[in-house]
C-alpha cells in the first residue's frame, strides 16, 4: 500500500527526452562471431563495479565459485592505484585474500568513456582474453537528472556490449533494478513476471531509473542480435544477512531509519518495505550464470517476506529505541526544523537532517505501490542449491542494527541523543 498523504513536491511526468530513441543500440554492435568456448565455465571475467557495493562481493563470490582470472574495470592514475583501491575496497568488506590475489586483474579505464576508456587497442586485447562479462557498476542517485547520468549508466553499458562482439561471443550478466517496472504502466498488472518487458511511461521515477531503464532495454536489444544475455533485476540491495556489513548508507531506508532514530519519532506510514542482502544477489547471480537455461532470461531479486513499518519500528523498540508514532506531517515539519542553522544541536547531527531531507524531496521508491513479483525463474534456477533470499524480520534486522551501531553509522540506544 502507498505511504499516507505527504507535503513532498510532486514529480513532473512530462519527459522531453524520447527515451525509445535512447534505448536504441547503435547498429555497429553485432555479435556475427562463435560463442566463447567457456561461457558457462569461464576461465576469464571481465566485471564492472568491483569498487562497489555489490561488485565486492561479486568479485568475491567469482574468485570462490570459478576458476576464472577477473579483469576489474577500476577508475584510477595508473594499475598500482587500482589494484591498491580494489585491496582497500575488498578489505573495508573483510573480503580480501591474499591467496587469491594473482587472479584478480586492474584494468585501468572508466565506465563513462568510449572503449570504456581504453585505447582501441587494449579495448581489442581485453575482449580477445575475456570468455564472459559481468556489467554490474552503475552511478547510483536518484537527485541527478537523466543527462549526468546517461554517460556512466547507458552509455557505458552500451560499450560493455560492444566488447560482448569483439571477438568470441561473450554472454553479458547485467545488473538492473525492479524500479525499471515501477511506472503507471504497471499498475494494473496482477503479477509481474519474469518475462514481461518494462514498458517505458512518463511516471518513472528519477533520473536513475530512467538511465536504467534504457540500459535494460539496450541489453534486452543485443540478447534479440544474438548476444546471450541474463537481466538482473533485484529491489533495494543492503547488508549481507550475517554480517550486516554495507559501507554505502545512501540508500532512502537507512537514512529515513537513522532520522527516526535520532527524532526519536517515526512517520505513521502505512507501507511494507522491502530489500535482498547483497550476499543473497552475488550469490544468486553467479550460480545463474553458470546455467545455459539462463540465457535470456530477467530475474527478479526480492526478499519473499517485506516488512511491515509499524512491524519494522517494532523491532527497533525492541532493540531498545524510543520511538513515537506521529503523522507524517508533524515528523516532516520537525525534520525541517532541525536542518535550520540555529537549531542547538551538533553540526553532523544537522548534516544528516539536510541530507534526508533532500533525500526525501529526491524521487525515490520508498511509498511506491509495488505489484506483485514473480520469481519463477530465480526459483527454478536456484533449486537444490540453498541459496534462499531470508525473510525481513527482527533477526535481520538486528544484524543491520548491530552492523551500524558497531561502524558508528546509528547512536547506541543509551546514547540516543535528546533532540531540542
Amino acid at each position: 500500500m502507498e505511504g499516507k498523504a505527504t507535503t513532498m513536491p510532486a514529480i513532473s511526468s512530462v519527459d522531453e527526452i524520447d527515451f525509445a530513441a535512447e534505448a536504441q543500440l547503435d547498429r555497429t554492435i553485432q555479435f556475427p562471431h562463435a560463442l566463447s568456448q567457456h561461457a558457462l565455465t569461464p576461465m576469464t571475467v571481465f566485471l564492472t563495479g568491483a569498487t562497489g557495493f555489490l561488485g565486492a562481493y561479486l568479485l568475491d563470490e567469482l574468485l570462490h565459485k570459478t576458476e576464472a582470472t577477473v579483469y576489474c574495470l577500476v577508475r584510477a592514475s595508473d594499475a598500482d592505484a587500482a589494484k591498491q583501491r580494489l585491496v582497500r575496497h575488498l578489505q573495508a568488506y573483510d573480503l580480501w585474500r591474499e591467496a587469491l590475489a594473482s587472479r584478480i586483474r586492474p584494468v585501468v579505464g572508466d565506465l563513462a568513456q568510449p572503449y570504456l576508456g581504453l585505447s582501441e587497442d587494449q579495448f581489442l586485447h581485453l575482449a580477445a582474453q575475456v570468455d564472459v562479462i559481468y556489467h554490474s557498476a552503475g552511478w547510483i542517485n536518484t537527485a541527478f537528472p537523466y543527462a549526468r547520468l546517461k554517460p556512466t549508466n547507458v552509455v557505458g553499458t552500451q560499450e560493455v556490449l560492444r566488447l560482448a562482439g569483439l571477438g568470441s561471443t561473450k554472454p553479458v550478466h547485467f545488473m538492473s533494478t525492479m524500479a525499471v517496472f515501477f511506472t503507471e504502466a504497471h499498475t494494473d498488472v496482477e503479477v509481474l513476471k519474469e518475462s514481461d518487458t518494462p514498458h517505458y511511461h512518463p511516471s518513472l521515477r528519477s533520473g536513475y531509473s530512467k538511465s536504467k531503464w534504457v540500459a535494460d532495454r539496450l541489453v534486452a536489444h543485443a540478447q534479440a542480435r544474438g548476444l546471450p544475455t541474463c537481466i538482473y533485476r533485484p529491489v533495494r540491495i543492503m547488508g549481507h544477512s550475517r554480517t550486516g556489513a554495507i559501507n554505502d548508507m545512501s540508500d532512502i531506508l537507512p537514512l529515513l531509519l537513522k532520522g527516526c532514530i535520532l527524532l526519536g519519532k517515526y512517520p505513521a506510514f502505512d507501507i511494507e518495505t522491502t530489500l535482498v542482502p547483497v550476499d543473497y544477489v552475488s550469490q544468486a547471480m553467479v550460480h545463474l550464470a553458470s546455467q545455459e537455461k539462463s540465457w535470456g532470461r530477467a530475474f527478479h531479486f526480492f526478499t519473499p517476506a517485506p516488512i511491515a513499518w509499524r512491524r519494522l519500528m517494532a523491532i527497533l523498540r525492541a532493540l531498545g529505541y524510543p520511538l513515537e508514532e506521529v503523522a507524517y506531517d508533524q515528523w516532516w515539519q520537525e525534520l525541517k526544523q532541525h536542518t535550520r542553522p540555529n537549531t542547538a544541536q551538533p553540526a553532523d547531527h544537522k548534516r544528516f537532517f539536510a541530507t534526508l531531507l533532500l533525500a526525501l524531496i529526491a524521487p525515490h521508491l520508498l511509498l511506491y505501490k509495488r505489484p506483485p513479483l514473480d520469481a519463477s525463474y530465480t526459483q527454478e534456477g536456484l533449486t537444490g542449491t540453498g541459496i534462499v533470499c531470508p525473510p525481513f524480520d527482527q533477526a535481520l534486522t538486528a544484524t543491520y542494527v548491530a552492523y551500524w551501531q558497531k561502524s558508528k553509522y546509528l547512536p547506541m540506544p543509551s546514547e540516543q541523543p535528546t533532540l531540542s
